[in-house]
């Protein structure tokens, strides 16, 4: 694989998912009362026909502080290069008759080079109060370079990925009622700020895996506002995605892009009712 195409599939895990998950990338709530359970999915990434890795999502809820967890992995040939693994953890609450509040957000993230632990609080102005190395395991790459900061404007009003791709699920099941196809959110996940444009295409039925899926469609375009590295802001400006999203549950059920070098597709592949760093022992942030 050549460098370049590293760094594309490097850059398009890391802001590809967790934009979405999707993580891209779209994690979202049911109705107030609690969960019993965690609620949450595995999926398998695909990128140019290949299996590129392997995720999870899931969200438990109680009357006070929604969870939300996602877990990625690398596999096969991309394993070998790129060595990913990473987890985010976020916690919000409610927040008026519909809304919702970040409180934290919690990344760590793994690759060959480094092990990194980064955490961001939300009360007004986002801000990270942790954000070290936790190891590191060779010199890193000569290009390597680190993002630039955030202004304090960029990071007012704003919340964590995971609870606004919450409310993006909201937003996205009250127009099938509302008639409201358009809708914009805005993210600071402790090194970049961005917009998700989102048009709700509306109710549709898919197939995967054989099984049928009532989801709402979605189409979704990133706009970067501040903490991107410039060598990598053509990649990430005006970047599409087709999401359908769980018309139950609000989660993912399938993401494609086409703007990454290659297509870019995940799939759902069967539920998991646990915490999504268990949802699978290839899931968890240290390799074996």
């Amino acid at each position: 694989m050549t460098r370049i195409k590293v760094h594309f599939f490097r850059s398009m895990v890391i802001l590809f998912i967790m934009r979405l998950s999707t993580t891209a990338l779209v994690i979202a709530l049911l109705s107030p009362p609690a969960l019993a359970e965690p609620v949450g999915y595995r999926y398998e990434i695909m990128w140019g026909g290949f299996h590129a890795g392997d995720l999870a999502i899931s969200r438990e809820d109680s009357a006070t502080a929604i969870h939300t967890g996602m877990t990625i992995r690398t596999v096969g040939l991309f394993d070998r290069f790129l060595r990913l693994r990473f987890t985010a953890e976020g916690e919000s609450r409610p927040a008026g008759t519909d809304g919702l509040s970040s409180v934290g957000y919690q990344t760590r993230y793994r690759n060959r080079y480094r092990e990194h632990l980064l955490r961001v609080a939300y009360d007004g102005e986002a801000r990270p109060i942790y954000d070290e190395v936790v190891e590191t395991f060779a010199p890193p790459p000569e290009d390597d370079e680190p993002n630039p900061p955030v202004p304090a404007e960029f990071r007012r009003s704003v919340m964590d990925p995971l609870t606004s791709m919450a409310l993006a699920g909201r937003a996205a099941r009250d127009a099938l009622t509302s008639g409201r196809a358009y809708f914009k959110t805005t993210s600071y996940d402790g090194r970049k700020a961005y917009d998700f444009e989102t048009t709700v295409i509306g109710p549709r039925r898919i197939n995967i895996r054989d099984r049928e899926y009532d989801t709402i469609g979605l189409t979704m375009v990133l706009k970067p506002l501040a903490g991107f590295k410039p060598k990598f802001l053509h990649l990430w400006q005006g970047a599409e995605y087709e999401v359908d999203i769980d018309r139950d549950t609000l989660l993912p059920i399938r993401i494609r892009s086409d703007s990454f070098a290659a297509t870019t597709v995940i799939n759902v592949i069967e539920p998991c009712h646990k915490p999504a760093d268990q949802c699978g022992p290839q899931l968890a942030v240290r390799a074996e």
